[in-house]
């Protein structure tokens, strides 16, 4: 298991990527004090002094339920942090001596915990069902060893007290939890509602394209959660325009095999798809998905620039045509 940890380490520590990465663009980092957090121009701030008691002390809706994850000061790599999920939604990578507070439904939930380290893209590896009550508060104590093999366990509010002290609050990245709680069940009044005016759906009148800058490894074809921010944009896009349909292509530079990386982009134009439909909700039927390899390039492939020009994931938005 240290092996396998160690290697996808490496991996993440060398920026080696199909797809090119502007000179300007910086793949992650942190402030002198570990408070500000920036991926790939994606900025937040990645820790705060709050009280717990303070967070506590807010109410709870009848029709949610809030989860506390607390981690121990392990002094562990940062590629053990842990990714939590929640009903296969990334919420944080949660680091050592922190804690972090998500609101969720009611009923089932499906939580999961896993090293940042092993990047297999899984949100519900190792999962574990907990039916939640609305109006409450649970807590979470989340171990992680050396070899990124982490454990969730459910404690009581007391003992979760004195594991709160002297931690600081850790804010989510870019949350992906969305709570579809129902609303609760009351009796209401017959009402005749307003005459409304149907807003007219938006129509798309020119093609565009969208430069996804999304970033792979060499020989891989998973998006890292790290750049769900960027297919994000894409899935927005498309819900304002909801009659549009998306050809996702996928590009390469000369260098290998012409066959192989005509594959090599397939497979990474797929992964996306798959992450639209997957994460987003994006219709299948909206997307296709086309990898050209190295036959559509965009620059000179005889300079660094120019591959890194035609090292690329592109989006083609239209308006669908109706069907006869």
């Amino acid at each position: 298991m240290n092996k396998i940890l160690r290697k996808n380490i490496v991996a993440i520590i060398l920026p080696i990527t199909l797809l090119g990465m502007p000179s300007c663009a910086v793949i992650g980092g942190a402030d002198s004090e570990g408070r500000t957090q920036h991926v790939d121009g994606v900025m937040w701030n990645n820790k705060k002094s709050i009280d717990f008691k303070e967070v506590l002390k807010q109410e709870v809706a009848s029709d949610k339920t809030r989860l506390v994850f607390i981690r121990k000061n392990d002094n562990h790599s940062e590629q053990t942090s842990t990714n939590i999920s929640i009903n296969n939604r990334f919420q944080v990578s949660l680091h050592a001596n922190n804690y972090t507070v998500v609101d969720s439904c009611t009923g089932r939930n499906q939580l999961s915990a896993q090293a940042t380290g092993f990047k297999n893209n899984n949100l519900l590896a190792d999962k574990q069902d907990y039916q939640l009550q609305g109006g409450q508060t649970y807590f979470f104590y989340v171990e992680m060893d050396g070899t990124g093999e982490s454990t969730l366990t459910q404690i009581t509010p007391d003992s979760a007290s004195p594991l709160l002290a002297n931690k600081s609050y850790q804010s989510h990245q870019i949350s992906r939890v969305v709570p579809n709680c129902p609303a609760p069940v009351a009796a209401m009044p017959t009402v005749i509602p307003p005459l409304t005016v149907e807003k007219e759906t938006p129509v798309l009148t020119e093609k565009v394209t969208i430069d996804l800058e999304v970033l792979f490894e060499t020989d891989k074809a998973v998006v890292r959660p790290e750049y769900y921010a960027k297919v994000a944009e894409l899935a927005e896009f498309m819900t304002q325009y909801p009659n549009t349909a998306v050809t996702i292509e996928g590009h390469t530079d000369s260098r290998g095999k012409n066959s192989y990386n005509q594959a090599l982009s397939q497979r990474r134009v797929n992964a996306v798809k798959e992450v639209l439909i997957s994460q987003f909700g994006i219709a299948e039927g909206r997307l296709t998905a086309v990898g050209y390899g190295e036959s559509q390039p965009k620059a000179s492939n005889n300079t660094i620039e120019g591959r890194q020009l035609n090292r690329r994931v592109v989006a083609v938005v239209e308006e669908s045509l109706p069907k006869l």
